[in-house]
């Protein structure tokens, strides 16, 4: 499970403003929920897992959270002007009526941040192969491309696409160096130069409903 730091970096690819309405589908630890709180946003979180539920309300007192499937969201149309799935949108079982769901309670004018794991990379193939918790959790990953055409096929414009890279921070934090620090910006360029982003271990989208 990630810390509280590493949610909040999410929140930069959105432009939110106080008093904007927030949605995180998953929302597992809360710590997404705390974040933008913080940031003066009006938070609601959903999640299947009971446990998760109450780890959300504790962590992040603010934020409405319910118990719920993204295939029934509890909450009315068009009401929130970010939403987002970080680390979750793989496991869905039912992709169409999710995104239906979503698309709903999202405004006209919505955001989403969705992060998703990449299927061409080694990580992902020797995971799926040896491990049994990969194989029982309908774990699905992508490629950059087809990661695309999905959203594309359920009425998703993209805005923007990044990698994740919560791994190199913390890998450079071990050695002092600070995220905010112009030192971090020169490694990480350094490292992206090499690695293209079809080969990053997950991506970061940003999309909106096609008009």
């Amino acid at each position: 499970m990630r810390p509280f730091a590493a949610y909040i970096s999410f929140l930069d690819y959105l432009p939110v403003k106080v008093g904007e309405k927030l949605l995180d589908i998953g929302c597992g630890t809360g710590w997404l929920l705390k974040a933008a709180s913080e940031r003066g946003l009006f938070t609601c979180g959903i999640d299947v897992s009971a446990e998760a539920v109450k780890l959300s309300r504790k962590n992040s007192p603010m934020s409405v959270v319910e118990s719920a499937s993204v295939t029934k969201i509890p909450f009315p149309s068009e009401t929130f002007d970010y939403i987002t799935c970080i680390g979750v949108l793989e496991h869905f079982t039912e992709m169409e009526k999710a995104f239906n769901e979503m698309k709903r309670v999202a405004k006209k004018s919505a955001m989403f941040c969705l992060m998703v794991p990449n299927s061409r990379t080694l990580y992902w193939k020797l995971g799926k192969c040896f491990s049994k918790g990969y194989r029982e959790s309908n774990e699905n990953a992508l490629s950059l491309k087809e990661w695309q055409n999905l959203f594309e096929d359920h009425g998703m414009e993209i805005q923007h696409v990044s990698r994740d890279d919560w791994r190199l921070r913390r890998l450079l934090s071990y050695m002092g160096i600070k995220s905010d620090s112009r030192l971090y910006i020169f490694f990480r360029n350094m490292v992206w130069s090499f690695i293209p982003l079809s080969r990053a271990h997950q991506f970061i989208y940003i999309l909106r409903i096609k008009s």
